[in-house]
């Protein structure tokens, strides 16, 4: 096998499969299929830096193998685990603790005659059933206004 370091100058999505231009003998590659680990889907995007393997039969066939650090590339987190889903959005791992980062987030359930989904975006929460949605927002007025009828505080005792 031999292995070769190049920059993807195509990515075909619906293949799993790249070219990959070799900048140190100036040629670039047929198209090379993305290794994948777990049938997880990432492919790298154009300019980035990849490591390739070939058969060393004198066929151009080969695998893209990965990304890697360095040459302008570095990690986005130096610690824990971190997984990029592209447009901004990540999940984080550290100490037990998982974050979820990203513009908005929709969770949902199953089919469910109940709850169907939340989403949680920059306007606030909102829960969607059969029923329609509603806005944890509206929620809780509608929990005070019932406090206020039966008298209670609109506060949770220690």
């Amino acid at each position: 096998m031999r292995m070769r370091i190049g920059k993807v100058t195509q990515v075909f999505p619906s293949t799993g499969k790249m070219k990959v231009l070799y900048e140190d003998e100036n040629n670039a590659s047929l198209q090379l299929s993305m290794l994948t680990m777990n049938n997880e889907y990432s492919m790298p995007k154009v300019g980035d830096r990849v490591l390739t393997m070939h058969m060393e039969n004198g066929s151009s066939k080969g695998f893209v193998l990965g990304t890697y650090y360095g040459g302008g590339t570095q990690p986005k987190a130096n610690s824990g685990y971190r997984k990029d889903y592209g447009g901004g959005a990540y999940a984080t791992v550290k100490s037990g603790g998982y974050k979820l980062s990203a513009g908005s987030i929709e969770l949902v359930v199953g089919d469910s005659d109940a709850l169907q989904s939340i989403v949680i975006n920059d306007e606030g929460i909102t829960f969607k059933c059969p029923y329609g949605e509603e806005t944890f927002e509206n929620i809780l007025k509608r929990l005070e206004r019932i406090e206020d009828l039966l008298g209670l505080p609109h506060t949770i005792p220690s």
